[in-house]
């Protein structure tokens, strides 16, 4: 059973409940920009903690293997994962393969943490699953440590939230509470955007932003993935593109997808966000945010798209199409 810890009083709580549970020597996963490391090196000072900073988008199994060895080195037992899908990715494919405790630190709104989905990239070629092994045993959410995360990677992230939930309402296997619960998120998300491209460092808005990104992590986890979410896997894995920045170019072609298949689910999604204009709106978010609306403003290379989708023609490849340029 996970844990959630809204924090009041920083990175102490945190600690307090490591010493509960039993930890006595952890070791912090992080990407290679080590944001807001030695903070979290500091508050757990009194677990002797170690540091593998090599983190990745997308969970290369050479990193993991690289982090299986730091872990064995540290004699730790309990990870605690720092940033964003790739750290907390990363601790969810260490838990899978050894009988440690798990903590994450999100530092990001990619939900991640509230899911039992896991990926991990061998070559050009991500493989995912769902195990409840990887779910942490505790959340830390404090809203201070994305406080400072720009805006630009806030609204992506935020983005690639909103499109986990649209990828499992797509497929119907919501019913009942999950399904409101799910609209409800959603709501949440482009609340929280608009909030935040207003007031970026407001402990509010980021306090909401968390809490939205939660919800959506519940509902996806909850839910089937759809069409987009495996197109931003293939094209994420095989170009190295970043996941939270693919999902969001991607989301506003899916919706048009979606309007031409499906019109009666994006009325009731466009209805619980109280917009009508839901894929302008979309392209405006991330306008505004100063991110790329393409993929070829991420840098992909039109062949080597074409060349991933011809592996998976079962895939809508019209809207990968569309979101080109």
């Amino acid at each position: 059973m996970t844990e959630v810890i809204h924090a009041r009083q920083g990175l102490a709580e945190l600690a307090a409940r490591l010493a509960d549970l039993g930890t006595r020597r952890v070791i912090v996963l992080a990407a290679p920009s080590r944001r807001f490391v030695d903070r979290v090196v500091g508050a757990l000072a009194a677990f002797q903690p170690a540091v593998f900073d090599g983190a990745q988008t997308h969970v290369p199994v050479e990193v993991v293997d690289q982090a299986a060895q730091a872990l064995a080195q540290a004699e730790a037992d309990t990870l605690v994962s720092v940033g964003g899908g790739s750290t907390i990715g990363l601790g969810k494919a260490l838990r899978l393969a050894h009988p440690v405790r798990f903590a994450a630190i999100p530092t990001t709104y990619s939900g991640s943490e509230m899911t039992s989905v896991y990926g991990v990239t061998r070559g050009a070629d991500k493989t995912t699953g769902r195990d409840p092994r990887v779910r942490p045993d505790v959340i830390f959410y404090d809203p201070s440590l994305a406080a400072t995360q720009p805006i630009g990677l806030s609204i992506q992230s935020l983005m690639n939230g909103l499109a986990h939930v649209v990828s499992v309402l797509s497929t119907s296997s919501l019913a009942g509470d999950d399904r409101a619960q799910a609209l409800a998120a959603a709501a949440a998300l482009v609340a929280a955007m608009e909030d935040l491209l207003l007031w970026p460092t407001h402990r509010g808005a980021r306090e909401a932003a968390q809490r939205a990104a939660s919800a959506a992590g519940t509902a996806f986890d909850r839910g089937k993935a759809g069409a987009q979410h495996a197109l931003a896997h293939l094209l994420g894995g095989g170009l190295g593109l970043p996941h939270a920045a693919l999902h969001a170019v991607l989301l506003v072609q899916f919706v048009a997808h979606l309007r031409g298949r499906d019109p009666a689910l994006v009325d009731e999604i466009e209805r619980a966000i109280g917009r009508r204009d839901l894929e302008p709106r979309l392209h405006d978010l991330l306008a505004r945010a100063g991110v790329p609306t393409s993929l070829e403003g991420l840098g992909a290379d039109p062949a080597a798209v074409r060349a991933l989708l011809a592996t998976r023609p079962e895939l809508p490849a019209g809207l990968v199409e569309d979101a080109q340029v």
